[in-house]
């Protein structure tokens, strides 16, 4: 039977009856048009943090070709101010790091893009084979679907690069790949990791002697089968085929097709791989480089090339956040009724996006004998609360009433879904947004799970309504603070966000149920409350928001509102038992503190931060921001004009090729034929012109037309040929390296090209000015801090935002950090976050934008930009950067002040250095 809603909005029958009352009625299905769907072939540009983290593995794998992966990954290590962390060789030289990013942050198509740099950087190969290991069968056919699905994202990713010469199977449809396929196409086989991890291998089919394989297996030549598994007792007695004479026989089985094949191995949720029986299975397929992704902590021994903060995804409008969190403690009533209206005011300002969002409530109800069960909260929800039934779907083990929907469609009239547990792996749906968890929270173990379902944002899309940025949880805690502290456990132990990052993680809600803003200034009841329990009456040093309550039983309860200060905390840890106590209440305290810290913080009360004028260039009464492309363009970048040539560039002399692989716990060298890398692999009819094109679709570059590019390409292929005597077929086998080498040497005449430019501008001063007409705000919202944070005892007032970037806590920089934060004209500033152009203050340089290290509001409106040297240093980056510095702030008509500044300059320490500067 239909229910008794029409398609435009209207309600008729009892329905009707029923809106006469006063009851809330909820529209079944209204024709919107979905804006911003993805492109017919799904590509979708990657976010600013995939690409730093795909440019990285490249720089990475790059590296790692000169000085070997441990020396690559340390010196990068250093780089990144994550100095001291030791590379973990547990495949010898293959190359194996992680890339950590929290749930909601696109590891699956980071891992699709990644396949191709990998191939590329590393193998010198445009036909590569990719293991992609999942952890669950849900998940391998989830991703297995879209990999093999037209027009999505995943598929798309690859289809990029490899076009037709792509298959995508799983272990079961390796065999059907014709032998010929294999070097000539791309290959992406998805599986669980369990198919291969075992410790009797005979128990396994990708480990079986398979007649499928044979003919893959006939034209190999015998020193590429050396190390390969073979058949052993235990295989004769469970295969009726094999008799005691096939024993020492290379099997011909997936697994050793796979170690001929040298495949790249994707690790999804590596944590969950992280075991010797894993290892021992990965080194049985010879990878030739293993690629771990994950958002949760895993052990030391992993190598993290990458770890995306939380605050980036939320920067890139990935997940929503705050988390606007109530807690309930009169009981599950009330926490129903609020998640409920809260839905309702949420679909509200849904119909005034231009995109379609229907927002979804996940209830997680109590397990069989509980108050609030599956069937009970269903019950409450039709006859108490008058939701229609088919807005309702229950997704437990008993019910599958999720199975076949299309949440996402505009057709779908599903608005609340009831669990118990974690809903199904992979499932997702961005419109969910308020969790209602009706566990005690403290022993709620999937709520994580379900959080994480509500942190997705709509189409990774900015929502012009503040409500539906943010996501919202209503649990059954006692105070905001016990709900604060259990779900931060979950976000840190399960989901992948860091402890220093809680501070703008949770959010209260202020001003009544939909009054989203915070006050300026928020009242001292508004802060959390930090309590312990300590069986005597610990030594505690007077403060005014500190308490102690003496309990029926004798203990003592120790309350302290809002910020935990140093004195307070010592006392209160060494009060406390035992180690491990100790340690865990230091751990709450930390957390208690970042919460607290984060709604003080300017940026979480409303404040707004004034906006930066940046550098123009008048031309004819026009302001245009100068930018890196401004000079390329008034250098106007010619490539024809340059000599073709790459000096320096030379084809291995040897056509011998050895490949380094894992044998039990050894390292082992083979000669090979290279799959994808002999000549015999190249097709002869192969001409100049057919390299020329490969080079150009592999070297596009916006700024270079594909008319000049390709001529400068034909001179450059016929100069190397006719100066390094190189021949045709040898370019062709080593057309990666030579891709790398023309990219270099582009690059390099491209900066030359605008240190030009950037000086010829430079020249007329005159035509310059910093004009607010081209003005930069920070965001309150957007800060994409990234580890390492701060994370020192000294407590910054005045930091705008919650988290503070990159900063340690002692040294040079710290000191410069302090001495800004407790300057009286300082009203608030930022530690500006570099290489983030759209949301950092930058000024043009010769040859990239310059990011001062930070960036004060003076309180008499004044912007005050600072720059860091330490000890004095006088080179040519220094200047430029002072000069250009003193130049913005020169011409902004007394607005803002440029400081290059000194631990000690000319007998004057820091703090005498603002002193003249602002004065």
């Amino acid at each position: 039977m239909l229910p008794e809603y029409d398609f435009k909005g209207g309600v008729r029958g009892k329905y009707a009856a029923r809106a006469a009352k006063g009851y809330t009625i909820n529209v079944l299905y209204e024709e919107r048009p979905v804006v911003g769907a993805l492109p017919a072939d799904g590509r979708v540009a990657l976010k600013e943090y995939q690409r730093r983290a795909l440019d990285t593995l490249e720089e990475f794998l790059r590296a790692a070709k000169m000085k070997g992966a441990k020396s690559a990954f340390e010196f990068m290590a250093i780089e990144a101010g994550r100095g001291g962390l030791m590379y973990q060789s547990d495949f010898g030289a293959t190359p194996c790091v992680c890339l950590r990013l929290p749930t909601g942050g696109g590891k699956t198509l980071l891992a699709s893009h990644a396949i191709h740099r990998i191939a590329a950087g590393w193998m010198g190969s445009d036909a590569p084979v990719a293991l992609w290991l999942t952890p669950s069968d849900a998940i391998t056919s989830q991703t297995l679907n879209a990999l093999k699905t037209p027009g999505h994202s995943y598929r798309a990713a690859l289809e990029e690069t490899y076009g037709a010469r792509l298959n995508v199977c799983d272990l079961s449809e390796v065999a059907l790949i014709p032998p010929s396929e294999w070097g000539r196409a791309a290959v992406v086989i998805v599986a669980t990791i369990q198919s291969f991890r075992i410790t009797e291998t005979s128990q396994r089919k990708v480990y079986a002697m398979s007649e499928a394989f044979e003919a893959h297996f006939r034209s190999r030549p015998p020193h590429l089968l050396e190390g390969l598994q073979t058949v052993s007792n235990a295989d004769v007695e469970g295969h009726s085929f094999l008799t005691t004479a096939d024993i020492g026989r290379v099997k011909t089985s997936l697994v050793n097709w796979l170690a001929l094949q040298r495949p790249i191995v994707i690790v999804d949720e590596a944590h969950n791989a992280r075991t010797d029986l894993s290892f021992k299975a990965l080194a049985d397929v010879r990878p030739a480089c293993v690629l771990e992704l994950t958002a949760t902590p895993i052990p030391k021994r992993t190598n993290v090339l990458v770890s995306v903060s939380a605050q980036e995804l939320q920067t890139e409008d990935m997940i929503k956040l705050p988390i606007v969190l109530s807690e309930h403690l009169t009981g599950w009533e009330q926490c129903v009724f609020e998640a409920l209206q809260r839905r309702t005011q949420l679909e509200a300002d849904a119909q005034k996006e231009e995109e379609y969002i229907r927002p979804i409530v996940l209830f997680q109800a109590e397990p069989q004998g509980g108050e609030m069960t599956v069937d009970k909260l269903r019950a409450h929800l039709i006859e108490n609360e008058h939701i229609p039934p088919f807005q309702i779907a229950r997704a437990t083990g008993n019910y599958k009433e999720l199975e076949g929907a299309d949440l996402m469609s505009q057709k779908c009239p599903i608005r609340y879904v009831i669990t118990v547990e974690a809903l199904k792996e992979g499932w997702d749906c961005p419109f969910a947004y308020v969790l209602c968890s009706l566990q005690t929270v403290r022993s709620a173990k999937d709520v994580e799970q379900l959080l994480g379902r509500v942190l997705r944002m709509p189409y990774a899309r900015p929502r012009k309504q503040l409500s539906l940025s943010r996501a919202y949880a209503n649990v059954v805690a006692r105070t905001f603070a016990e709900a604060a502290d259990a779900l931060a456990d979950r976000l840190i132990d399960n989901m992948g966000f860091e402890a220093l990052e809680l501070a703008a993680f949770f959010a209260p809600p202020q001003g009544g149920l939909f009054g989203d803003a915070a006050p300026s200034d928020p009242p001292p009841f508004a802060l959390p409350v930090l309590q312990a329990v300590f069986a005597s009456a610990p030594n505690l040093p007077a403060a005014p928001n500190v308490a102690s309550v003496a309990t029926e039983t004798g203990g003592v309860v120790v309350a302290v509102q809002g910020l935990v200060d140093e004195p307070t905390r010592i006392a209160l840890v060494a009060a406390t038992p035992t180690r491990k106590e100790r340690e865990a209440l230091d751990e709450r305290i930390e957390r208690h503190n970042a919460v607290v810290t984060g709604m003080l913080a300017p940026a979480s009360r409303g404040d707004t931060f004034r906006p930066l004028p940046r550098l123009c260039l008048n031309e004819q009464g026009e302001l245009e921001l100068i930018e890196r492309e401004t000079f390329v363009a008034r250098a106007e970048l010619d490539l024809l004009a340059q000599k073709a040539e790459l000096p320096g560039f030379k084809l291995a002399a040897s056509s011998e090729s050895f490949e380094i692989y894992m044998q039990g716990d050894k390292v082992k060298v083979a000669h090979t034929e290279g799959a994808q890398a002999t000549l015999d692999a190249i097709p002869t009819a192969q001409t100049e012109g057919d390299l020329v094109r490969w080079l150009d679709r592999e070297l596009r570059m916006p700024d270079i037309t594909q008319v000049q590019m390709q001529k400068y390409l034909g001179l450059l292929v016929r100069n190397v040929m006719n100066e390094t005597g190189s021949t045709l077929s040898g370019l062709i086998r080593a057309r990666f390296q030579l891709s790398q080498a023309i990219e270099r040497r582009i690059n390099e005449v491209r900066s030359a090209s605008v240190t030009r430019g950037f000086q010829m501008l430079l020249d007329k001063p005159e035509a310059i000015t910093a004009s607010f007409d081209h003005s930069f705000s920070f965001d309150p919202r957007r800060y994409p801090a990234r580890p390492p944070f701060y994370h020192g005892k000294h407590r910054f007032e005045r930091h705008y935002y919650p988290q503070i970037a990159d900063l340690k806590s002692d040294g040079e920089e710290f000191r410069c950090a302090r001495t800004i934060d407790r300057h009286p004209k300082v009203r608030h500033w930022v530690r500006n976050v570099p290489r983030e152009p759209r949301f950092s203050f930058w000024l043009p340089t010769s040859t990239d934008y310059f990011y001062p290290d930070f960036v004060c509001e003076l309180t008499d409106g004044r912007v005050f930009v600072v720059e860091y040297k330490g000890a004095y240093l006088d080179n040519a980056d220094t200047a430029e950067k002072q000069r250009i510095g003193e130049l913005w702030a020169r011409t902004s008509g007394g607005k803002c002040i440029f400081l290059m500044a000194y631990e000690e300059k000319s007998g004057n320490d820091l703090m005498t250095q603002i002193d003249i500067a602002v004065a």
